[in-house]
């Protein structure tokens, strides 16, 4: 069992206090204890950002190449503890450790590609103005970020923040998850060792109403970077708004899988599973809706069923397990929800549906893979985001249905399409109102290409070169050269 305290400031804080304990959403068993922390340890964060930001020679004064240096320090301290930090990952979240280990190297990729990024942080020059005039266009971090870290992702969602802020030469003050603490304080420690200076990065944990508020909140904090459920950031965004802060919101989403009939369909077989088992289904980009060409659709499901029947659901730490432990028992109750309510609106359920309590899974939340049939658009299940592995079926004829279905939503973070014809792809692609898609594979992606949504799925980038930009302030500077500034206009004064 692990226990943690906040990182402030360069090291474990001292103050003691009450403790969240985390226990296995698998097994029950006591995994860590975090500080349950309040706006005064928000304060002694944001005090210490500051300061970090503020004072003469400070982060924001080191050269791009030291930024860049330290990132890569902590990439490689990152690869040297990979296998500590996955396990931590898969136990907090109850995710099957092959997966946990790939969301390692991906955030230690993402790492090295920020830490790259420092060295090519540009601006412009406009030297045709005139002969006496010089224009200069630079960018400079925004200052003191607070993040907001969900629990599906804790390490993944912080790395698509963390080292693109620090290289732009920001401070943080990160909250995350009550639930999944764990890896964000271990590479805290590790920021250390790699030789940041205190007071660049600050872990505060806690619960949303306790720490979460009192960070958004704090006029010492100029941005907050978010990612989580779309009623949550909307709240943030108003009270950004209220204060006139920055904000970047990665928020929920509801992602249609299409597939053609002239698709490979054995590839698409595999990247429609895979993009609704994927976590447990706690994905914001989970492929959580097919739809399928009609003339295919009978035998595509029914391939797809006998395939799903082979997925193994079973322990974290066990190397055969497909699928997980759901986060807690309310989000069980949640998703089993979904999937009743769905039956009661006209779905028919193909596979799964129920609370697994065999086999060793008696004490976690698990649900396995879980198909549903005949969901047309009037259903809630094809419309809200279920967060669990659910998949819903619906048939359509031509690629204008297609993409009028696949369109059918609040949402807009991200879409597959299966196609062989290139055409069609990209026509369909450009058609698609979402901020990803995914064309002949799902949930892949790299680091250089930019990740956020459209509609109701946020505001904002990550990764690539946008993510980069979204943690600087754009300046302008004149310059007259050579010359005195230009004399006032005379003024006729008027009779006197």
């Amino acid at each position: 069992m692990r226990t943690y305290r906040n990182w402030i400031d360069g090291a474990w804080a001292s103050d003691s206090g009450a403790m969240i304990e985390r226990h296995s959403p698998a097994h029950g068993a006591l995994l860590a204890r975090f500080q349950a922390s309040g706006p005064d340890h928000v304060a002694a964060a944001v005090t210490a950002a500051r300061r970090a930001f503020d004072r003469r020679g400070g982060w924001p004064s080191f050269p791009a190449s030291q930024r860049a240096g330290l990132l890569q320090k902590l990439a490689d301290l990152m690869e040297r503890d990979a296998e500590r930090l996955a396990v931590i990952e898969a136990e907090e979240v109850g995710k099957p450790i092959r997966f946990a280990r790939g969301e390692v190297a991906g955030s230690i990729e993402l790492t090295r590609y920020a830490g790259a990024l420092a060295w090519q942080i540009s601006g412009d020059v406009f030297s045709h103005l005139g002969d006496d005039k010089l224009g200069l266009v630079t960018r400079e971090p925004r200052g003191v970020v607070g993040m907001i870290i969900p629990w599906n992702f804790p390490l993944v969602t912080l790395f698509q923040k963390l080292p693109f802020a620090l290289a732009a030469g920001c401070s943080v003050v990160v909250k995350p998850s009550e639930l999944t603490s764990g890896t964000a304080l271990e590479v805290a420690a590790l920021s250390a060792e790699a030789g940041f200076p205190a007071g660049v990065i600050n872990i505060v944990t806690g619960t949303g109403s306790d720490v979460g508020e009192a960070l958004t909140d704090h006029p010492g904090i100029d941005m907050m970077s978010f990612t989580g459920s779309t009623a949550v950031g909307k709240r943030i965004a108003g009270k950004a708004g209220a204060a006139l802060k920055r904000v970047a919101l990665e928020l929920g989403g509801k992602a249609a899988n299409t597939v053609f009939a002239d698709a490979d369909l054995e590839a698409a077989l595999d990247g429609v599973l895979f993009g609704m088992i994927l976590n447990q289904g706690e994905e914001c980009c989970a492929g959580s809706r097919l739809l399928v060409e009609q003339s295919i659709a009978r035998d595509f499901v029914e391939r797809l069923v006998e395939r799903a029947r082979k997925i193994v659901v079973g322990m974290p730490l066990d190397e055969r397990t497909d699928i997980g432990a759901l986060i807690h028992e309310q989000h069980l109750e949640k998703v089993l929800g979904y999937i009743a309510k769905g039956q009661a609106e006209g779905a028919q359920l193909a596979i799964g549906g129920d609370r697994l309590r065999r086999d060793g899974l008696e004490k976690g939340f698990f649900v396995g893979p879980t198909v549903l049939t005949r969901v047309t658009p009037a259903m809630t299940v094809f419309r809200e985001e279920i967060f669990g592995p659910v998949l819903t079926v619906t048939p359509f004829d031509g690629v204008e249905q297609a993409v009028a279905l696949a369109n059918d939503t609040a949402f807009g973070l991200a879409n597959g399409l299966w196609t062989k014809d290139v055409d069609k792809a990209l026509q369909v692609s450009k058609r698609l109102k979402s901020g990803t898609v995914y064309v002949n594979t799902y949930l892949e992606t790299a680091p250089q290409l930019p990740f956020g949504g459209f509609k109701q799925s946020g505001i904002g980038r990550e990764n690539g070169l946008d993510g980069l930009l979204e943690f600087t302030e754009v300046k302008s500077t004149f310059v007259k050269l050579g010359a005195r500034p230009p004399a006032l206009p005379h003024v006729h004064a008027g009779p006197r």
